[in-house]
């Protein structure tokens, strides 16, 4: 994927600098699936994926000759817009593919691209009542820390999913989270556990266009590895879900010991 024909950059390698587990979310895109959940631990790299993904998703809509369009990435409030994603994004776009304002009379906050690159808009949103944008649309939806919001914000979001001309199997959400928080169950339900209700099968089948990335501290190569180590010594059941992933350990769990590999039997045929 490149820039623009004048300077041929790659925007994956030299821009973004994605991690290998970061690309498997970028090859998970261009294999077609549309409902994508990157993260299950702490230090993975979940942020910077969404912001980065986001510029790569509308320059890549602007090299096939769609312009001026909108993604959002979205946090459960504006503290947590703010700390994840604003102060990030201003000290790591290059200034020139494009400007952040905080509050553009059309799109508010967000990051526009230069005509040059497209034109396209990053908005910068947060969910403490996600109907506000009703009459919105965005080309790719990201959360950050996904289940910090409940079931009924993702059913609204992705009801806000379309843009003019683009099909709907090529609008994207994309999920960052650690495990833990009022969303756990449902988002463990759909992407860990693969439990779709019927709607999701029929009359179309859409739970082939899911795809679960874990990524650990461990697998993101910019932290240092002392962070690591950190969390090693937190609790067990901290340990268990920010460093190890686990989405079985949750913080407020009625049985913290419980563990599938000990507490659960494997199924057998009936006699």
């Amino acid at each position: 994927m490149f820039l623009s024909g004048q300077q041929v950059t790659d925007f994956d390698e030299d821009l973004a600098k994605f991690s290998p587990r970061q690309m498997e979310v970028v090859n998970a895109i261009n294999d077609g699936k549309r409902f994508i959940l990157f993260g299950g631990a702490l230090g993975g790299g979940k942020s910077y994926l969404l912001r980065w993904l986001s510029l790569r998703r509308l320059i890549d809509l602007a090299l096939r000759g769609f312009k001026g369009v909108n993604v959002m990435i979205a946090c459960e409030n504006y503290p947590a817009l703010k700390d994840r994603q604003l102060g990030k994004i201003q000290q790591e776009f290059p200034p020139e593919l494009g400007t952040f304002h905080s509050n553009h009379k059309s799109g508010g906050c967000c990051f526009m691209l230069r005509e040059e690159f497209g034109g396209g808009v990053i908005c910068f949103r947060n969910l403490d009542d996600p109907s506000k944008y009703q009459s919105a649309e965005f080309a790719m939806i990201s959360v950050d820390e996904l289940t910090k919001n409940p079931f009924d914000a993702f059913n609204f979001l992705r009801s806000r999913l379309r843009w003019p001309g683009l099909p709907d199997d090529d609008v994207i959400f994309i999920g960052a989270t650690n495990p833990g928080g009022i969303g756990h169950g449902w988002v463990k339900q759909f992407w860990i556990d693969r439990l779709f209700p019927n709607e999701w099968r029929e009359p179309e089948d859409l739970t082939k266009e899911f795809k679960f990335v874990q990524s650990k501290a461990k697998d993101n190569p910019h932290l240092d590895p002392s962070y690591w180590r950190t969390l090693q010594t937190l609790p067990e059941h901290l340990r268990k879900p920010f460093a190890e992933g686990s989405w079985d350990i949750f913080q407020g769990q009625a049985f913290p010991e419980f563990s599938k590999e000990i507490h659960v039997l494997p199924s057998c045929d009936p006699p």
